[in-house]
């Protein structure tokens, strides 16, 4: 399947057909707009599972080092100087920041597995060719 398009079929109120109405080409079209809470977001890893309702509950995190929560700089006649590394107060941990978190039932789950199997082989057949291209094993 092309681009980032997931099927799934479902039952809707009838559509709006478009083009030519012969049995051969019925057509449907879909417009995509993005919600006002659209943004992007990087995903260095997952954690869920299924929930009471059997719906696939994943939510999405990105890694990152802990911001301090409290410095102390020293303040010299030229402005504002080194921080004092003792008196810092942060996390003893990397941080997993929840981006989001998304909820499907298995009809949708099963069909995002089927696109990400689709989305990794043409990856893996790019990488292939861009590294035979350039002479690698």
């Amino acid at each position: 399947m092309p681009g980032w398009c997931l099927p799934v079929l479902r039952k809707m109120s009838e559509p709006t057909l478009t083009g030519s109405q012969d049995a051969e080409k019925r057509t449907v079209s879909f417009d995509y707009i993005k919600s006002n809470f659209f943004r992007t977001a990087r995903a260095d890893g997952v954690w869920g599972g299924p929930n009471g309702h059997l719906d696939l509950v994943i939510a999405f995190y990105s890694e990152r080092p802990p911001i301090p929560q409290h410095t102390v700089q020293e303040i010299s006649k030229a402005g504002l100087g080194d921080e004092i590394l003792g008196k810092r107060i942060s996390r003893d941990s990397i941080v997993r920041e929840i981006e989001f978190l998304v909820s499907m039932n298995l009809n949708v789950a099963i069909s995002l597995r089927a696109w990400l199997d689709d989305q990794i082989k043409q990856m893996q057949a790019i990488a292939s060719s861009t590294t035979a291209a350039k002479g690698g094993a």
